[in-house]
Parts: C-alpha cells; sequence; structure tokens
C-alpha cells in the first residue's frame, strides 16, 4: 500500500467511525454511571447503588427498563427518552404517593430482571443486598 492509500483508508475509517457513533444510541445516553437510592426523598437504610447506565443500554433495548403502562401495555414514546427529561427519571413517576414507590420499582425491575437472566442460563448481574449497596465508595 502507498502512502496516499494508507492514509486515505485512515480518513474513511476515521469518518465512518464519526458518522456510526453520532448514529449510535449512546450518542443520546445519559451518564455511563449514576447513582440510585440517592436524595432525601429515598428512605436510604442502605448505600447508594452505581447503575452502569452505559452497560445496560448495550445489553437492552431503552423500553426494557423505561415504560409507562396502560392496561398491561408500554405505552412510553421512546422519542421522550433525550438526556435532561426529567420525566424519563425513574423518581417522575416512583415516588412517595405512588402505589410503586422508588424502592419497589428498582428492586423489581432490576433485580427481577437479573433472576430471570440467570435463570435464563445468560450472564447476569447482582440478587444480593450487598452486591449492589456497597459500604464503602
Amino acid at each position: 500500500m502507498t502512502l496516499n492509500t494508507k492514509s486515505l483508508v485512515w480518513v474513511a475509517t476515521a469518518i465512518l467511525a464519526v458518522i456510526g457513533l453520532s448514529l449510535s444510541p449512546f450518542a443520546l445516553a445519559q451518564d455511563e454511571e449514576m447513582l440510585l437510592n440517592t436524595g432525601d426523598a429515598m428512605k436510604t437504610q442502605r448505600t447508594a447503588v452505581v447503575f452502569s447506565h452505559d452497560l445496560h443500554m448495550g445489553l437492552y433495548e431503552c423500553l426494557d427498563c423505561h415504560h409507562d403502562f396502560k392496561e398491561g401495555v408500554n405505552v412510553l414514546d421512546e422519542d421522550t427518552l433525550e438526556e435532561g427529561n426529567p420525566d424519563i427519571r425513574c423518581s417522575a413517576c416512583h415516588n412517595d404517593q405512588a402505589d410503586v414507590d422508588r424502592q419497589k420499582a428498582y428492586h423489581r425491575q432490576c433485580m427481577g430482571c437479573h433472576i430471570d437472566t440467570r435463570k435464563a442460563g445468560d450472564a447476569s448481574g447482582p440478587e444480593l443486598c450487598g452486591t449492589c449497596h456497597l459500604s464503602a465508595r
């Protein structure tokens, strides 16, 4: 390969990488990691949980976790899932007045998925309190 051909290949690769990343769902993602179980509204008996949003986005569809159920059907418009939209945070619906508060929602959603994934024979996430709620940060 000549020097010009090598340069052209590198430029083309870089352009394709930029295009691929800009079209990727990761382009609209929230922080790679976020803390769950924080704030005054949570009755915290345990430490906050570090949640890897980035990892989960690579494994699941957005609507697997984000939801708005009407008559048993998730009717959430995926277009609303934009960074900075406060209405997509768990706390927007799962609060002290909700039938399913945040703690119950986290446990059902997170641990439920981890258990189902393990039972299906796939690698899964933590299921025990101390594996998510770490005592030291």
